[in-house]
């Protein structure tokens, strides 16, 4: 068995193309890369048990011989594979079930059924140059691959990088990274070569993804803790840009902020555990993104809460009619320029110096004593104290909520989302019945004193703005007439939130 890192960017043909004969790429060769013609065929049953259970099973022949690989992912569906992988030569074009005892694929072949429905589901030609690299004190190999997945006579092309460390340290694997991306745009691929078959084969296409949920163990360490939260909010942010890439979705915009938010907040909820002199440019960058995507998601917000309501109301009123078709022409530009932005060489370097950071970063390996126990302290310690910190934190600052400021209440709802964020990362660390029943209600409290306060934040804005016409004076009108009705909510929705038992007192 051996294991594997390995980091995939993905970038359209023609980057493929100039990275290959780039002057900057060509000097960090020391040899000439190799060409390859790989033809990979992959084995399932007609219910994908396969893949449900995270792993693949190929046969690939390079012209010379044909090699029976199994690999199985620690971190199935993240963006850093850190596998295990057996490979096997063998003859013929069927898998050979007699090499696979030691090998994750094991289990599921002691199943007959499992066994017997095993068959062919689909092909990937890929045209290769594998480029070995003595690149500071390690040794990488690098694959530029031109590839076609196939099913039947269905076919998709696709162009990845793969670097895959094979000796020395992961840090020097994502610094060659972030080398390409000065030379080329990329982004880091979080879909493997078999999932693009599997995609092929259901028809599914890049869709609004939402935040997944997350079930750390209580004794994780907190830096693996912190990794395995912020990979899910980069590959949330990723999933949802490879949307907003091809249309102006609102779901994706709104999704690949909340990615942007989560990853943010939780760099502040574990700034004491990743400290170092790359956080806050990280966090700055992070921030720089989503603020690009804002204009998008206000406009979003504003003709899907305000003007699409007034619809009815107002239907046949020229001047309403114009205060559509004025803000549907504001939402398109706001959309171009969000879409410029994440296709941007800055938006995609940033994406990749993040993952180098969570990933390698210097606040990894600090051999401060202090820094290495932090580290190294079971998550469900460090939790608790966080969640606590920060529920003091807002019931401080929310207190007499209706004498707030505008933007004093704009402060509580930052911090209540830096909770709400903070207390799903570490939701299933608590499992008892009556410590879910409590954190289901702070949750329900904490997004519904979210929203309202953003609206009341919404109706403050808009009166430091001047309307477009006397249309929409009149509906920014009709708004704010909630607004007392909408404080005493939020008032009373505070109290249900300070009344409410911390769940994870209960915890570990």
């Amino acid at each position: 068995m051996a294991e594997e890192i390995e980091l995939k960017l993905a970038l359209s043909p023609a980057s493929l193309q100039r990275l290959s004969t780039h002057p900057a790429f060509l000097r960090l060769q020391s040899v000439r890369g190799v060409h390859k013609r790989l033809r990979s065929t992959y084995f399932d049953t007609p219910e994908h048990d396969l893949h449900r259970a995270g792993v693949s099973l190929r046969l690939r022949a390079d012209g010379e011989q044909t090699i029976q690989t199994v690999k199985s992912a620690r971190d199935f569906g993240l963006l850093v594979m850190d596998r295990n992988e057996w490979e096997h030569p063998v003859v013929g074009t069927a898998p050979d079930f007699s090499c696979i005892a030691d090998t994750a694929l094991a289990p599921l072949i002691a199943d007959d059924r499992c066994r017997t429905a095993i068959r062919p589901i689909f092909t990937i030609n890929v045209d290769r140059e594998v480029v070995p690299l003595d690149y500071r004190a390690s040794g990488i190999e690098v694959a530029l691959d031109h590839g076609r997945v196939s099913v039947g006579r269905r076919a998709r092309r696709f162009a990845e990088v793969e670097l895959e460390l094979k000796r020395g340290d992961a840090t020097d694997l994502y610094a060659l990274a972030q080398e390409i991306a000065a030379i080329v745009s990329v982004r880091p691929g979080y879909i493997a070569k078999s999932d693009r078959g599997y995609d092929l084969i259901t028809g599914r296409e890049p869709a609004v993804t939402k935040a997944p949920s997350l079930d750390l163990a209580p004794d994780t360490p907190t830096g693996e803790a912190f990794r395995i939260i912020a990979r899910s909010c980069l590959k949330q942010f990723l999933a949802n840009e490879e949307v907003l890439r091809r249309a102006p979705v609102s779901g994706a915009v709104h999704q690949a902020r909340v990615a942007l938010r989560r990853l943010r907040a939780a760099i502040s909820v574990f700034r004491k555990v990743a400290d170092d002199g790359q956080r806050i440019f990280i966090s700055g960058e992070l921030r720089w993104i989503a603020n690009r995507l804002g204009a998008a998601r206000d406009l979003d917000v504003y003709i899907e809460n305000v003007l699409e309501p007034a619809k009815a109301e107002h239907a046949g009123a020229p001047a309403f009619a114009e205060l559509l078709v004025n803000y549907g022409k504001q939402r398109e530009h706001a959309y171009d320029s969000a879409q410029r932005a994440i296709a941007s060489r800055r938006c995609t370097r940033a994406v990749i110096a993040a993952l180098a950071w969570v990933e390698a970063g210097a606040w990894t390996r600090s051999p401060d004593k202090a820094a290495r126990k932090r580290r190294e302290q079971p998550v469900w310690k460090f939790a608790s104290k966080q969640l606590d910190r920060r529920r003091r934190k807002i019931i401080a600052a929310g207190a007499e909520l209706a004498t707030l400021t505008p933007p004093e209440r704009h402060e509580v709802r930052i911090e209540l989302k830096k909770l709400r964020y903070a207390a799903e990362f570490f939701a299933g660390l608590f499992h008892e019945p009556e410590t879910r029943k409590r954190y289901k209600a702070a949750v329900s409290a904490m997004s519904t004193l979210q929203d309202l306060l953003g609206e009341l934040n919404d109706i403050a804005v808009s009166r430091e703005r001047a309307a477009l016409s006397d249309a929409e004076q009149e509906l920014r009108e009709e708004h704010a007439a909630h607004e007392s009705e909408l404080l005493a909510r939020a008032e009373k929705t505070y109290s249900a939130f300070v009344d409410t038992p911390p769940f994870w007192h209960d915890g570990q």
